[in-house]
């Protein structure tokens, strides 16, 4: 049975990559939703003794608790699921270097769930035929 990955960013140029734009999503809509909400103070019809400044002021914390929030969530499941990917690229290509060193009867293999599995079955059929015409 395989032992799970200790290493959560195995490839961090691509993982967060991948994190950053969502990130940039989860900006952009806060910065949205920010303009659409000072549009609507301002146009709205206040009660009387209301200023647009405080009611923006009474909307705006609870905006960015929940925005952090969200960022907070996106960097933990983009490190799980970019882990998926990753993970699979970095074993493979590691493989490929032990292979390309001399080394015999290295073959790639993933865990249940990763990303390219039809990748790593020809990765490994190419291993093999490396191995095969070295004996040969």
């Amino acid at each position: 049975m395989k032992q799970p990955r200790r290493t959560k960013v195995i490839n961090g140029k691509l993982q967060y990559r991948i994190i950053a734009i969502m990130l940039a999503v989860v900006l952009a809509s806060v910065v949205l939703f920010a303009g659409v909400t000072a549009l609507y103070v301002v146009l709205a019809r206040l009660p009387a003794g209301q200023s647009a400044g405080g009611l923006l002021i009474a909307i705006l914390p609870p905006l960015l608790l929940n925005d952090l929030l969200i960022m907070i969530v996106l960097i933990v499941v983009g490190i799980i699921a970019t882990n998926r990917i990753a993970g699979p690229a970095y074993r493979m290509e590691s493989d490929i270097e032990r292979a390309l060193a001399g080394e015999s009867g290295v073959r790639v293999h993933l865990r249940h769930g990763d990303a390219f599995p039809d990748l790593a079955e020809k990765v490994n059929k190419l291993l093999e035929s490396i191995d095969d015409a070295r004996r040969g």
